[in-house]
């Protein structure tokens, strides 16, 4: 038979194969040579491989790619979609001499292929591992022996093979061919790796690296005065920012600067606050971590509680920054188990590392006897559970004993919350005693005497993103208990027990042992690498990309751990069937709400269903989806919603910085959360009551739902803000003056004894949907309202002072609490909002005279 070339030349019509079998020829030579050498495997140097995800690569890299169908060749197929000629004239056949395949000879040539470990490993540096490639084996040796008529190039090798002319390893190429029309993956798998390769982070910033910077971590316990050194530091530069883990921190911070006179913006994922009245940025910023600029040069930045690094859902946030903060001082605050692997950081980075240790200012004093019984509580107690149930049976108790009680939790608003711990503070208020969560940890000043530990098992998260219950660890115990006693407070000197007193000697257990140094920092997928996989894979499912990417993701695991991508994974299904770019859809999914809000999913897809109609979500559309007037909580359920309905406008403000045009009404949404925040401290104030009254409502389910109307809502808010001044409540005269800004002073005499029901002639009531539309355009001007009261209130906890006879607009605007640009826009929206209102109703009142008309019509033809 004459040579496989010579045929091939000689065939004016197959020319355009010559090139292509004879690349493909060299290429398998070349996988053989490479195969038959004894040179090692090249891997990369001086980073440990994790077997355990090896392992999960194998398990799941079936599961992610699934297969595509190659269907066998037969007669009536077409080898070429774009060939006229038809598969009966089976070329192969005749450039081997018209020889037919025998079945059995290919069926030993094929599994000869499939034994050789050669082919295995040749298969392996191609991305199939064991599972893909015995899926890409069954389906070759299918379409190999079921095809009536092969490929020329594949029967010209087999028939090779088989005559002995041929290597049986001169199959691979076909196969691997055969193997990436099933899995379109391997075409791109060393794209893929490169691109998920996270195994030098602190390259990814470049800026950062040009620059000769300083670490100073401050380590030491709760009180011990190491955040208040950073932040002199912080305060004392030309430029600046703070880093912290909650809003609550960063507004501190940005309270404090602006009042030792150094102005400071805030910025949060919801939140744009400038210290200028005309926002122009000031050279200091006061910043959530997650939310810190890596494209600004400053002189100082700190970064509080870096020991968060560790935190399997947040962690990447803190790693984030440390590596990429341009600043020439970086001020770290956090535990000292942190050290090592902060020393270890900077080594990759190149930075020099000073190490400031501190001790606690105060004592802290463990007791020797448990609480036992809520009689033997006094002022300054502090009681620390896990869970809502136990807040809710904590509170009964002591309210039952004549105690008043602070309550904070984590799903209270901010607002709440500084409100709540105020009450406890204020030694002029009755409010003596808390009872919290681990939520004080961090973010709120408390004058505590001594923090009594209820529990101390508490639900925690693993890396893996799963829960389980287990005693608090040293660190999470450590951080509750210094909370007890506070230098230059009431109480200086901490004290510590346990309600129960089985629990004592585990506490004392717990707080005794070494705290657990943090070895690993944590790392995660960003929104261009997650586009980059897209482009490889378009066919995949923003949650199957991230799956992919984390599986083939490499890292050092010795200092890094991929964080949870489950809450990301979780928001991207609720939305995958929403039309959305890739892009749009990722920062969807990387929305911060609990998934276990029932509500607040909702209302996070009917977000994104806006979004993809192109239909800007307003502030009347939102204000019908959360039932906008609010009402005074009538039971535990109605403030657990309520709670619900401020993350919901928490997302939509964090949405408005992300697509403004597609969020326009911030301004208008910021107005109805701070009366809402109003409205749910007034519900925490009176809990037990709607804890009682819950019991009851369960067998009076039609008891008449008080205070429902706006006018009613606005007055508790007003009364509450009168409270906090401890002025007479059962009147308003004293209300700070607010001026007149969008001509609603013709609403302010409308009649709020309405009925929200309208009579119609023949005896039928009106339809509930239209039940808002009254309050809605009556109490417009109540936002503004609200929303002064609100900031003028919580500005009141931080020592600031109003003159009653002035302006409230122009004191918020000079003392920095309010920016006249803000004012502008929240005139602005509530003018449209109203003049949308108005015309609605017209066209309202324009139907119910249609429809009178027609009745009376009726009426007179019967």
């Amino acid at each position: 038979m004459l040579s496989l070339h010579k045929q091939l030349l000689r065939s004016s019509n197959f020319s355009g194969y010559t090139f292509k079998i004879a690349s493909i020829l060299n290429y398998s030579t070349h996988k053989r040579h490479r195969t038959s050498s004894n040179s090692p495997h090249h891997h990369h140097p001086s980073h440990r491989i994790n077997p355990n995800k090896t392992n999960n690569q194998t398990n799941n890299l079936r599961r992610l790619f699934q297969p595509i169908d190659v269907k066998p060749l037969i007669t009536t197929d077409k080898l070429d979609s774009t060939s006229s000629k038809d598969s009966d004239a089976d070329i192969g056949r005749e450039l081997t001499g018209g020889k037919t395949l025998e079945r059995n000879a290919l069926l030993r040539v094929i599994t000869d292929f499939y034994r050789r470990d050669e082919i295995k490993k040749l298969a392996a540096d191609q991305g199939l591992d064991i599972r893909l490639f015995q899926d890409a084996y069954v389906s070759f040796r299918k379409f190999c022996i079921q095809s009536t008529v092969l490929p020329v190039d594949l029967h010209i090798v087999l028939s090779d093979i088989i005559s002995g002319s041929g290597h049986v390893t001169d199959i691979f190429p076909y196969f691997l061919r055969h193997a990436r029309e099933m899995f379109p993956h391997l075409s791109c798998m060393e794209d893929l790796k490169k691109i998920s390769d996270l195994r030098d982070p602190a390259n990814w910033y470049p800026d950062a690296r040009a620059i000769q910077r300083k670490i100073i971590f401050h380590a030491g316990p709760t009180n011990s005065g190491k955040t208040y050194h950073a932040l002199q530091s912080y305060m004392n530069s030309d430029s600046g920012v703070y880093c912290g883990p909650l809003k609550l921190l960063a507004s501190e911070v940005f309270y404090k600067t602006n009042a030792a006179g150094t102005k400071c913006d805030l910025v949060t994922g919801e939140e744009r606050r400038f210290a200028d009245p005309e926002g122009k940025p000031a050279n200091h910023v006061a910043c959530t971590v997650e939310m810190t600029n890596l494209t600004t040069v400053y002189d100082v930045a700190v970064i509080d509680e870096i020991q968060m690094m560790r935190d399997p859902q947040r962690g990447w946030a803190w790693t984030r920054a440390l590596l990429g903060i341009q600043a020439k001082e970086i001020h770290l605050c956090g535990e000292a188990s942190t050290i090592r692997l902060i020393q270890e950081l900077m080594v990759t980075t190149g930075d020099d590392v000073e190490v400031r240790e501190y001790k606690r200012l105060t004592k802290l004093n463990y007791q020797e006897r448990a609480l036992e019984t809520f009689d033997n509580v006094k002022p300054g107690d502090c009681f620390v559970c896990f869970s809502k149930n136990d807040i809710f049976h904590i509170t009964r108790e002591l309210e039952r004993r004549g105690h008043e009680v602070a309550v904070i939790y984590g799903s209270l608003p901010p607002g709440t919350k500084l409100l709540q711990a105020q009450r406890f503070n204020d030694p002029t208020d009755s409010c003596k005693i808390m009872v919290a969560t681990d939520a004080i940890g961090m973010g709120l000043n408390l004058s505590i005497k001594r923090i009594i530990f209820y529990s101390l098992v508490k639900p925690q998260l693993n890396e893996q993103g799963e829960k389980e219950k287990d005693a608090v660890t040293t660190s999470q115990a450590l951080q509750i208990a210094g909370r007890a006693g506070r230098f230059a407070s009431a109480f200086p000197d901490g004290e510590v027990t346990t309600f129960r007193r089985d629990d004592l000697p585990l506490l004392k257990e717990i707080v005794s042992r070494q705290v657990e140094t943090i070895k690993r920092a944590g790392l995660h997928p960003t929104a261009e690498q997650i586009e980059m996989f897209a482009y490889h894979l378009p066919k995949h499912s923003l949650s199957s990309l991230i799956d992919i990417f984390v599986l083939l993701s490499q890292l050092d695991d010795s200092i890094f751990f991929m964080c949870n991508v489950e809450d990301v994974k979780f928001l991207a299904d609720i939305i995958e069937h929403v039309p959305l770019p890739l892009r749009a859809r990722y920062t969807f999914s990387c929305a911060p709400i609990n998934k276990k809000m029932p509500f607040v999913c909702t209302m996070f897809l009917k977000y994104a269903r806006q979004y993809s109609r192109s239909e800007p979500t307003t502030f009347d559309w939102l204000a019908k989806q959360i039932s906008w007037p609010f009402e005074i909580p009538n039971t535990i359920m109605d403030l657990v919603h309520l709670e619900e309905v401020f993350d919901c406008l928490d997302l939509y403000l964090w949405l408005s910085f992300r697509f403004a045009d597609m969020f326009p009404d911030k301004e208008l949404v910021r107005g109805i959360q701070a009366e809402l925040d109003q409205i749910i401290h007034a519900g925490v104030q009176n809990i037990v009551k709607l804890i009682h009254r819950a019991s009851r409502l369960e067998d009076a389910k039609d008891v008449a739902v008080t205070t429902s109307t706006t006018e009613k809502t606005a007055e508790v808010v007003a009364a509450i803000s009168e409270e906090t001044k401890s002025t007479n409540s059962s009147t308003r005269t004293n209300a700070p003056q607010i001026r007149s800004i969008i001509g609603l002073e013709e609403e302010l005499d409308i009649d709020t004894t309405n009925t929200l029901t309208t009579s119609i002639p023949d005896n039928k009531i009106e339809k509930p949907q239209e039940k808002s539309t009254i309050p809605l355009t009556m109490n417009t001007h109540k936002v503004l309202h609200s929303y002064l009261n609100a900031l003028k209130t919580q500005a009141e906890t931080r020592g600031h002072e109003f003159n009653e006879t002035e302006d409230l607009i122009k004191q918020l605007i000079a003392k920095g609490l309010l920016s006249q640009r803000s004012v502008d826009k929240l005139e602005k929206q509530l003018a449209t909002f109203n003049d949308n209102d108005k015309k609605t109703s017209k066209k309202r009142e324009t139907t119910k005279t249609m429809t009178f008309n027609n009745t009376n019509k009726k009426n007179k033809l019967k």
